[in-house]
């Protein structure tokens, strides 16, 4: 039987990684992924992430933020710019558009601590059950703020119902939607090209997916984790004080970089 990293390794990856936002929260001209954790700007965790797996492409989706990104990335991924920010679903259509492989896994480039491990199961998974699409939830002490993750009774993946239309019932759930996705190319754009903006942001949401592969009886699975720092996205000062406190954490401390004046260095675990 393969293992994890056979898995991987014998498919051909486009990984999609979504940094078109504006991060207005940071209050800051810099971009909200090019701000440091530890001396490392957040969307090289995600792209380092990318490597780890050893994806066949990296494309990222940028916006009025281009030329700043492309500069810290140089030629480690290719690029596809979403000039009109319309939502996370036009963002990934951007970038898969162009991609070269019928593999895509999409990641949020504000999210620094997830690990190669999870991404892993996540693609074992996704085989395991011979799945269309497969997703990333969490199970959080405070689920405010996010999707909730609909499930039958026999933990079925019904659907994403995002904070603004969750009933009194549905805000009990305390699985949430990640934003990492993996499936087929093909099956995915053709998702994409039924959403709509039919919502409270007038945007075209990648969540929209679940829901149109969900409605033509494509096989839909999400594959939950309990580590709440893995999926923390980067969205104001106050996230970032937090990553700087996680990335030193003994915990992470083999992982992530620490800078100590000039030289990047990793910190052994005490």
């Amino acid at each position: 039987m393969p293992t994890e990293k056979q898995s991987i390794l014998n498919e051909k990856i486009s990984t999609i990684i979504l940094a078109a936002g504006k991060g207005k929260r940071m209050h800051s001209k810099t971009p909200k992924v090019l701000h440091k954790i530890s001396g490392k700007p957040i969307i090289l965790f995600v792209v380092e992430l990318a490597e780890n797996i050893k994806s066949d492409e990296i494309i990222i989706i940028v916006g009025k933020n281009a030329k700043e990104i492309k500069r810290v990335i140089g030629n480690r991924s290719k690029f596809a710019v979403q000039s009109i920010p319309r939502g996370t679903g036009d963002a990934s259509k951007k970038g898969i558009e162009i991609s070269a492989n019928n593999n895509i896994l999409i990641l949020c480039g504000d999210v620094p601590f997830l690990q190669k491990d999870t991404i892993l199961k996540l693609l074992n998974y996704h085989d395991k059950a011979k799945a269309d699409l497969t997703f990333l939830t969490c199970q959080v002490k405070n689920p405010f703020g996010y999707g909730r993750i609909i499930r039958d009774e026999n933990k079925n993946v019904l659907g994403i119902v995002e904070q603004a239309d969750v009933t009194i019932e549905e805000q009990k759930i305390k699985e949430i939607n990640a934003g990492v996705y993996y499936g087929k190319k093909t099956l995915i754009l053709s998702a994409l090209n039924k959403i709509n903006t039919q919502n409270r942001q007038g945007e075209y949401y990648l969540t929209g997916v679940v829901r149109e592969m969900l409605k033509n009886r494509k096989r839909v699975v999400a594959l939950k984790i309990t580590n709440e720092k893995e999926i923390m996205g980067i969205n104001s000062k106050s996230d970032l004080l937090n990553a700087e406190g996680i990335a030193k954490s003994n915990k992470f401390s083999r992982i992530f970089p620490v800078q100590q004046g000039k030289k990047l260095r990793h910190i052994q675990d005490a």
